[in-house]
């Protein structure tokens, strides 16, 4: 056959293109049909001639498949139709756009014109554009949730001067490796002035601020005088606490309050400088407030107020000045090096330090105690803690980028289903002159505003999530300073995230709508745009089920640790029952705090229900710490480098056992008598008598403190749990309660342990109104403080990975329904030969169950990698635990096989001769 000339003029009229059609071999109707694309078009001469040569050698092709003339002009469509689209091609398809770039501002306003045109398609496109905005707002709203959390608690530092010159100072022992210190051990470091240019000392406290008839608990860091001129440190009204303020308890007491409490509390007044506030019965003087920047020394703490060190004594309402006392170690120390002073050098004068305490044994130091020194730009909040919350963090991160992967897979899907609906369109713009690479970076302005777009909705949806969980009442025994204020690198983070999210997955199917052209585009036209989108379609389905199982499979390890967790038995029970932690106002005297506390508990026990009440300074499973004491045991020697046994003490009085649900095993409870100071008895656990008399009965028995005075063991109990609830048990020793200056009251009794805590501080508030309440909880919420972090873990991955499985599944159901649309023909022409209804659905939906078998195969292995990463952070769970290896990809194949057979079902009811025909 002759070919066209390499150009048609423009002014040859229909009839001349109909006879050049002819002359290649078509009949009359495709003749016709090729004459109204081509003169509807408006093309240059050079132009026409390519479509006209797409559209003959199409036809022909056709033909000699054995098509028919009539099945061809019907599977074309309306020749108008698509004079109209390369029209509409060709307003798009300007000479900048095919590959002059007109200079900077040509690529500039091509730019702007390709958003312009991309936004208009979104908007035209409702449905889809929701859809895939919804999808990436799930995606990156999880990751900016986190992300914040990570930026606030472990990326953002506060604004310390010279950073690189402080160092955190801590306590060692054999038990710990990092510990708070004692008062006078800064004292002795404070003297250091050749290592150190200043050293500051806080802790952590609360107190009750008075205003009429209405109190609030606030937490309050108390500081040593120098601490804000260390840390160098400035004010944003007012001024700091100085040296000068902290030289002695009770002389002209000053508080400096935070900015975020001086503009919850004061709406920000700024005549706030120079009044007075109430703390714990005594007066305090405001002289500043705090930058916005700054909230405490301890990262993401809510601090409120800050008041000097000495202080102590009145704000906690002690009896025993912890400022003197080297057992009590709840200082916190940071110091500055002087100049020309090294980190080995200050660690190397401390071990020596170190040495000479234990010399001279010192309270405290009398086994192998030594000093730990860390750049404080290495600390987040406590070095303990640390530990446990960089893992955590990158695993949270691991978790929500694969629910992000999932929301771009998703996307991916969509666009390649979508790129199938434009072929047509693609194909025309190929063929009047539009290059691929332009074509490519259209469509990718496209998929980035559908990104941009995400991104957008999932801040918002972030910082939702973020406000939801602070505002729950959650079991923490501190206050949370979450600043949830944007700052360039939260919005770097999303920024970045989302450009990469669209065009990591939008790259792919821009460049399989763009790799074709116009005759391969008719000829596919109903076969599913090609073998390879198929292909990938598919493997994105794969991957989506792949990540769902890893995030089930972690959810399931973290819910069956939680319950590991739960189900272990504390040793002193789990009826309901209530706590007050409550520390009496410092202006009542000693006697007066014992009188209040005893008539407390006589009323507290004559509540309908109650059946016993005790009092503790130290509670089980108190997160805030426990105290201890040191003791020796005749013919038991200390551990290596010791020279004392380390052991667990609470003072307790006659109604604690009951109370907290612990047995007494041998010997007797106390009694009032035992309270006398001149009388030292004790009771011990279980663990205690195994340790140091195993076999024996230790009633009667004596142990040597640290003072070298003995006491008499007069009573043995049930080993319980004292620190955490993992804990192998340990030896511990209580003691008679002798003083009330805090304590935590127990009222186990009725079923409704909520009603309880009410009705206790309803009494509390008759027997003694100025005592402040620490923490007022039931048992229940204070044993489940030990499992929160796990608590928390499981309820975020189950979030994550029902929300990974929901969208994988919506993938499924996208990927069989488009088959389903695809295959129509297919489907009549089986349903015309005789294949059953059900036997279509049930081949269809085997399509997608296939799909997800892969994907479940690839996660388990997938999940068991990541079981072993995190298995760290649970308690008594394996990675390879048999019940989420098999639950997870069964519940995962149940969930996508209906997915996949909602639409399959579709199938089943198609008309044989409407599918045929229609293809």
């Amino acid at each position: 056959m002759t070919r066209p000339d390499d150009a048609l003029p423009r002014r040859l009229e229909r009839r001349e293109l109909v006879r050049q059609a002819r002359a290649q071999g078509l009949p009359d109707l495709l003749a016709e049909r090729v004459a109204d694309v081509v003169d509807g078009s408006h093309l240059s001469d050079e132009r026409r001639a390519e479509v006209f040569r797409e559209m003959v050698s199409h036809f022909e092709d056709g033909l000699a498949a054995g098509r028919s003339p009539e099945d061809l002009r019907q599977s074309f469509g309306d020749g108008r139709h698509a004079a109209t689209l390369i029209r509409a091609a060709k307003r798009v398809v300007t000479p900048e756009s095919m590959g002059g770039s007109g200079g900077g501002d040509g690529v500039l306003r091509m730019t702007l014109r390709d958003v312009r045109y991309a936004a208009r398609r979104l908007l035209a496109r409702p449905a889809f554009t929701a859809i895939a905005v919804i999808s990436l707002a799930i995606g990156i709203g999880a990751n900016a949730a986190i992300f914040t959390l990570v930026n606030e608690v472990i990326l953002r530092r506060p604004p310390l001067e010279r950073p690189e010159e402080l160092v955190d100072i801590y306590g060692s022992n054999p038990d710990a490796a990092f510990n708070p210190l004692a008062y006078p051990e800064y004292q002795d470091l404070a003297r250091m002035t050749e290592l150190f240019s200043g050293v500051a000392a806080t802790r952590m406290g609360y107190a009750v601020r008075s205003e009429g008839d209405r109190t609030e608990r606030l937490a309050v860091q108390l500081v040593s005088g120098n601490y804000f001129q260390v840390l160098g440190l400035r004010p944003a009204r007012g001024r700091l606490i100085e040296p000068n303020d902290g030289d002695a308890a009770g002389r002209s007491p000053v508080a400096v309050l935070s900015d975020r409490y001086w503009r919850r509390a004061y709406g920000g007044d700024p005549s706030v400088v120079g009044r007075s506030i109430r703390l714990s019965g005594g007066e305090y003087t405001i002289i500043g407030v705090t930058r916005p920047d700054f909230q405490s020394g301890f990262p993401s703490i809510g601090i409120e107020i800050f008041v000097p060190v000495t202080m102590v004594a009145q704000l906690m309402a002690s009896t025993e000045n912890t400022l003197e006392s080297r057992g009590d170690h709840s200082t916190f120390v940071r110091a500055r090096l002087a100049s020309g002073v090294t980190l080995p050098q200050v660690r190397a004068s401390l071990e020596a330090f170190s040495t000479r305490l234990h010399e001279q044994r010192v309270t405290g130091w009398e086994g192998v105690m030594s000093f730990s020194v860390l750049p404080t730009r290495d600390v987040i909040l406590f070095p303990p803690i640390d530990r446990l919350l960089r893992p955590v963090a990158v695993v949270m991160m691991g978790v929500v980028g694969m629910v992000l992967l999932i929301a771009c897979a998703n996307l991916a899907g969509f666009l390649l289903a979508r790129a199938v609906d434009r072929r047509k369109e693609v194909a025309i713009r190929l063929a009047i002159g539009a290059s691929r690479q332009r074509l490519v970076f259209q469509l990718l302005i496209e998929t980035l505003l559908l990104a941009m777009m995400g991104g957008v909705a999932g801040l918002v949806l972030g910082r939702a999530i973020l406000k939801s969980v602070l505002a729950a009442d959650l079991p923490i025994p501190l206050p949370l300073g979450i600043d949830l204020s944007l700052d360039v690198r939260v919005l770097a983070f999303l920024l970045a995230v989302s450009l990469l999210a669209g065009i990591a997955f939008g790259l792919m199917p821009a460049l399989q709508a763009t790799g074709l052209d116009l005759a391969s585009v008719i000829r596919e036209e109903g076969t599913g745009g090609g073998r390879s989108k198929g292909r990938l379609r598919r493997a994105l389905v794969i991957g989506q089920v792949a990540v769902s199982v890893v995030l089930l499979m972690a959810a399931g390890l973290f819910v069956r640790s939680v319950r590991a967790v739960r189900n272990v038995d504390p040793g002193f029970g789990r009826a309901p029952g209530a706590l007050l932690w409550l520390s009496p106002p410092s202006s009542q005297s000693p006697a007066e705090q014992n009188r209040r506390m005893d008539l407390l508990a006589t009323r507290l026990a004559a509540i309908p229900g109650v059946q016993h009440v005790g009092r503790t300074n130290s509670m089980h499973l108190n997160l805030l710490g426990n105290s201890s004491t040191a003791i020796n045991v005749d013919g038991v020697a200390p551990p290596p480098g010791e020279v004392t046994h380390a052991i667990d003490r609470a003072a307790i009085d006659s109604g604690f056992i009951a109370a907290m649900g612990m047995q007494l095993t041998s010997g007797r409870n106390f009694t009032a008598a035992d309270a006398d100071t001149s009388r030292r008895v004790a009771i011990v656990n279980e663990a205690f008598v195994r340790k140091f008399w195993p076999g024996l009965d230790a009633v009667g028995r004596r142990f040597r403190g640290r003072d070298g005075l003995e006491t008499e063991v007069v009573g043995v109990v049930n080993t319980a749990r004292i620190r955490t609830l993992a804990e192998d048990p340990r030896p511990a020793v209580y003691l008679p309660l002798r003083e009330n200056s805090e304590v935590w009251m127990i009222i186990r009794g009725n079923a409704d342990a909520d009603a309880d805590v009410t009705r206790a501080l309803g009494v509390l508030r008759d027997v003694n109104p100025d005592a402040m309440v620490i923490e007022a909880r039931t048992m229940a919420r204070h044993i489940g403080i030990m499992s929160l972090p796990l608590a928390l873990g499981a309820n975020a991955l189950s979030v994550f990975a029902v929300v990974a499985l929901l969208m994988a599944s919506i993938g499924l159901y996208g990927t069989v329904s488009y088959s389903v649309a695809q295959r129509s023909r297919e489907v009549g022409i089986r349903l015309s030969l005789g294949a059953t209804a059900g036997g279509v659905v049930r081949l269809l939906t085997w399509d997608g169950v296939r799909l997800v078998i892969v994907g479940a195969a690839c996660g388990v292995a997938l999940g068991v990698l990541f079981g072993r990463m995190i298995e760290g952070l649970l308690y008594d769970t394996n990675a390879l635990d048999p019940i989420a290896l098999a639950s997870v990809p069964l519940v995962l194949i149940v969930v996508a096989g209906i997915a996949a057979y909602l639409p399959a079902r579709r199938a089943g009811r198609i008309d044989p001769v409407v599918a045929i025909k229609a293809e």
